[in-house]
């Protein structure tokens, strides 16, 4: 073993389980059907452990006990003699009790040590020695030093008390814990077209940041920029805030198909260059939209391909003059429109 406190376990094990043993063997081969061989005994094991890994699995402690002894034979026999071994941490060690016996006639010991391959290889011990009381030394386990004798008693050492092991609580099923959901903050820059403001469909600068919650929503908050371009000699350009929400529609890996409805918000700046006298006007620019897309995300970063419809909320018109004061719309606000974003961002 690999200290004291083993040692005196393994002692103690044995003198209270050698009285019992030739006993019990000579009962188990008279009254157990199952018990064919006169040199075995056929033993019902129910071994629980709620320790990790490193604990000796249930084979491994039945080859221990087989390594004691020839006369240990494992069976799911209901007339077999049982044998319970429980295995549990305390504080820095571990503890681990041996129950024998029905509820009616049950025993019970306890070894305590620093780590499980210790208490069990003392359990193992001890259930050899309940079988075979001359085990010690059999097999090739680790050799353990031989403890000092112990002087011997007048008169022999009264009989431990039999304690009825509390029933054991059947376990219930715990559902699995619900997963957090995962908050992120990520920035994002890109491209956006649009066509509803002004009569052509040229791209615009777009920053922003978005609020990531778990793996279905985003919501995003940003600002646009379109240059000024220039049509029939009147300039356009426009600034827009805008925001939106979306829902991944599914998870295909790294592979997010999404719907977003948003919302924008600026001013379009219009002047007439090529006219006998320069006009500017600035006009308040208001839409609603609904869009798809598709979107690769990772825990990193994302890139996001998506197309929007637009519904602005007034359809202005835009008119000039020619050289003779002949008035004529040049351009008019469309019920409906469209946009498309192409945007590229990181998760801090």
């Amino acid at each position: 073993m690999k200290g004291a406190a083993l040692c005196a376990a393994l002692v103690t094990t044995a003198l209270v389980l050698l009285s019992r043993a030739g006993a019990a063997q000579n009962k188990g081969r008279a009254d157990d059907p199952a018990v064919s061989d006169a040199d075995s005994e056929a033993i019902s094991l129910l071994y629980e452990d709620s320790l990790p890994a490193d604990c000796p699995s249930e084979a491994e402690f039945e080859a221990e006990v087989v390594k004691l002894t020839s006369k240990a034979r494992f069976t799911k026999q209901r007339r077999a003699r049982r044998v319970r071994i429980e295995l549990e941490s305390s504080g820095p060690g571990v503890i681990g009790r041996l129950i024998t016996g029905d509820i009616k006639s049950q025993s019970s010991r306890e070894v305590r040590g620093k780590d499980c391959k210790e208490v069990s290889l003392a359990l193992a011990i001890a259930v050899a020695l309940t079988i075979d009381p001359a085990a010690l030394g059999l097999g090739d386990a680790e050799p353990t030093p031989t403890p000092p004798p112990a002087p011997e008693p007048t008169e022999p050492p009264p009989p431990a008390p039999k304690r009825l092991a509390p029933p054991q609580p059947v376990p219930k099923h715990r559902p699995p814990a619900a997963q957090r959901k995962r908050i992120a903050w990520g920035l994002g820059a890109g491209l956006t077209l649009e066509n509803a403001w002004s009569p052509e469909m040229r791209p615009g600068g777009h920053l922003f940041g978005v609020l990531a919650v778990g793996d279905r929503f985003r919501a995003a908050f940003g600002a646009t920029r379109f240059l000024t371009r220039e049509i029939d000699n009147v300039s356009f350009g426009a600034w827009l805030a805008e925001g939106s929400l979306s829902v991944n529609l599914a998870l295909l890996g790294v592979l997010r198909p999404y719907a977003s409805i948003g919302y924008e918000i600026g001013a379009v700046d219009a002047a007439g260059t090529g006219l006998p006298a320069s006009v500017q006007a600035q006009r308040p620019w208001q839409a609603a939209s609904v869009g798809l897309g598709l979107r690769f995300e990772t825990d990193g970063f994302f890139l996001q391909l998506g197309g929007c419809l637009l519904v602005p909320f007034s359809r202005q018109r835009y008119l000039v003059s020619d050289p003779l004061g002949e008035v004529r719309t040049l351009y008019e606000v469309p019920r409906f429109g469209l946009k498309q974003e192409t945007s590229l961002g990181v998760f801090l």
